[in-house]
């Protein structure tokens, strides 16, 4: 089946309320829904969600390269398209987002002429995917009491995983208070992971890390700049809780240098800025056969996004850790027509064949703006 055709619609969505990291506080998402439509008339959908905060990518350039590309893609097969992508990304192309949200499309697209889920398009031979996966609550408030009651909301929702928001720039001594208190609150049979967003320096790590030890921490998530993977192996040997790179891992090139320094017991892989679906399962891959663990997030984007790493992470035998992708209720939409809720703390993969998800095209009218450079 050739493409005759590729749309894309942009996006605004409001969160709920603002999203509060040590980068700072995030009040809107933006991003592009690609439409690739074949000769035989079936359409896959994708997402194009760079995060500023964690790359150099801009929405303007995801949408130029998307243009670019999608003159290129016209008249291609769905598979040789999938073959041009794979060579974009290794020449190194920038816009990862766009080679992320491309594949999706195509992915989906293949998924509904084949009759199956992406995830088994992704999945290794003899590997039946998942119908669900275990997923973390969020926990992004800075005040203690605030902290625990979201921390006990998610529990009663049936959450097993809470991931709390480090870094706020408090003495270590009120940080760890916090965390205590947090864990306190859950329980000892909740896992609960901290992720401080790249707000210490080596010296605070250790300093805030050494003191959570009795709080059975299940991982500290980029505790250190992104480019410090020397302090991040020194954090490694001074503390015995383990450490996730998120903000230092982008592509493949970065996992192994990542890998390289021994800076990392877990990688954590947002599709979005891996630069698709399939590089992502390339990451896995390479951290797996470093004994190195990985957790498949969302970038905050849209549903059909969160929808394409949920794929990902049911498709992939060797993620066991919960996953970071229930992040659609901080949106104020998920531009879907049906939700993917969490149930008992798990996301069932929409059974429908591709992606198996549709979009709502009220809620993209209601949302969609003109991206002006």
């Amino acid at each position: 089946m050739r493409i005759v055709d590729i749309q894309w619609r942009n996006y605004r969505l409001p969160f709920i309320t603002g999203f509060s990291t040590a980068h700072g506080v995030m009040t809107v998402r933006e991003g592009i829904v690609v439409l690739v439509t074949t000769e035989s008339g079936i359409t896959g959908i994708g997402e194009v969600a760079p995060l500023p905060a964690f790359s150099a990518e801009r929405l303007a350039d995801a949408a130029l390269l998307l243009s670019e590309l999608a003159a290129r893609l016209y008249a291609r097969t769905l598979h040789e398209a999938l073959d041009l992508l794979l060579t974009e990304r290794q020449m190194g192309t920038k816009a990862a987002s766009t080679l992320c949200g491309l594949e999706m499309g195509l992915l989906d697209a293949i998924g509904k002429a084949e009759g199956c889920q992406v995830c088994a398009l992704l999945s290794p031979p003899g590997f039946v995917p998942r119908t669900k996966v275990a997923v973390n609550a969020v926990i992004g408030a800075r005040a203690t009491e605030a902290a625990i009651a979201a921390a006990l909301d998610a529990i009663s929702k049936g959450f097993h995983c809470i991931k709390l928001k480090a870094g706020w720039g408090v003495s270590a001594g009120e940080e760890v208070e916090r965390i205590g208190a947090v864990r306190d609150a859950i329980g000892p049979a909740a896992h609960l992971r901290l992720d401080a967003n790249e707000a210490w320096n080596l010296e605070e790590a250790i300093s805030v890390l050494s003191e959570c030890v009795p709080y059975d921490i299940q991982y500290i998530e980029q505790p250190l700049q992104a480019h410090d993977l020397a302090g991040m192996h020194a954090l490694r040997e001074a503390i015995p809780i383990p450490l996730a790179v998120d903000e230092a891992l982008h592509g493949l090139e970065s996992a192994r240098l990542v890998l390289d320094s021994e800076a990392a017991d877990i990688l954590v892989i947002k599709p979005q800025l891996a630069g698709g679906l399939r590089a992502g399962q390339q990451i896995i891959e390479a951290a797996t056969e470093r004994g190195v663990g990985c957790v498949i997030t969302g970038a905050l984007e849209a549903g059909v996004g969160l929808a394409a790493a949920l794929h990902l992470a049911a498709a992939s035998p060797a993620v066991t850790l919960e996953c970071g992708l229930a992040t659609l209720p901080l949106l104020g939409d998920d531009l879907l027509i049906d939700n993917l809720a969490v149930r008992d703390g798990f996301l069932a993969v929409p059974q429908g064949a591709g992606l198996g998800v549709a979009l709502d095209w009220e809620a993209l009218d209601k949302y969609g703006f003109i991206l002006r450079d």
